[in-house]
């Protein structure tokens, strides 16, 4: 388990939502947080901005709770997904 990544996660998580974040690791995100598709985007956006991270739509959606969301960072982190830095057009 990837403590600091679970914590800042929860952070977020909890920031987007409007909710505690004593929420379960496993509490699904859309059902039992009441995570809206326009909050998802926006915790997507959130969570790639923190990161420096791309994560494929298709992965983050199927990422319903902390837990899930918690795994699929972590294995973005270690090297896949992460963005290239911008060139500068000097």
């Amino acid at each position: 388990m990837n403590m600091p990544i679970e914590s800042e996660l929860r952070r977020i998580i909890s920031a987007v939502a409007g909710i505690p974040n004593d929420f379960g690791r496993s509490a699904h995100l859309y059902w039992e947080l009441g995570i809206s598709s326009a909050k998802a985007l926006e915790l997507l956006l959130e969570i790639e901005e923190h990161y420096g991270l791309t994560i494929p739509d298709e992965q983050f959606v199927q990422a319903t709770s902390l837990e899930h969301l918690v795994e699929l960072v972590s294995g973005l982190s270690s090297g896949h997904g992460r963005r290239e830095p911008a060139l500068d057009a000097a």
